[in-house]
């Protein structure tokens, strides 16, 4: 199997080794063919994600709060989640919402594609912003403990700026909003 990459060389697949398969992630070893030389690449296949911006009609954002053990740490976070198999991203956007806010939203725009980290992961995100919200109540899962808190959008800014949200898939989704914004109508 030859994969063309824009730009770069041409890489033969040679092998592919699935070395590990979880809940949510499978690694795969591949032996790849370059220019240069054989070589291993280790690959975290991941079936994507969506990233939700919930605004309320006060200009607030909804976001989220919860603990990650990759950080060891709480997390300020916009709502998100993984896509089920067949799941195409707008549905999961306004189920994830309502799982881990208790919101529904009556209006979904895609805000923006991006790759979580594509040295090593095929995890893709979708961001969304969400309006037209109406409230119901959370449906966690089993491992989900979350707090939904409310932000004025002019004071996001300032919890960036003083690196209270570090999650990176956050910090993405409110850069595309912020470019995005004057651009869409929400």
């Amino acid at each position: 199997m030859l994969h063309v990459i824009p730009g770069n060389p041409v890489f033969e697949t040679l092998s592919e080794k699935i070395v590990f398969k979880g809940r949510l992630i499978t690694v795969v070893l591949k032996k790849l063919r370059g220019r240069k030389g054989v070589f291993n690449a280790e690959l975290v296949v991941h079936p994507g994600a969506v990233v939700i911006l919930p605004l309320k009609e006060n200009r607030k954002i909804v976001f989220v709060k919860q603990y990650r053990h990759g950080a060891e740490e709480e997390l300020l976070e916009l709502p998100a989640g993984t896509l089920e198999e067949g799941e195409n991203p707008e549905e999961c956007a306004l189920r994830e919402l309502e799982e881990e806010t208790g919101y529904k939203a009556s209006k979904i725009k895609l805000l923006g594609i991006h790759y979580a980290s594509p040295g090593y992961s095929t995890e893709i995100f979708y961001s969304f912003v969400a309006s037209g919200l109406r409230k119901g109540s959370q449906k966690l899962e089993i491992d989900e403990e979350i707090n939904v808190v409310e932000y004025d959008i002019k004071d996001v800014f300032k919890l960036v700026k003083d690196n209270v949200i570090k999650d990176s898939k956050t910090l993405a989704t409110l850069a595309l909003y912020m470019i995005k914004r004057d651009m869409m109508s929400f």
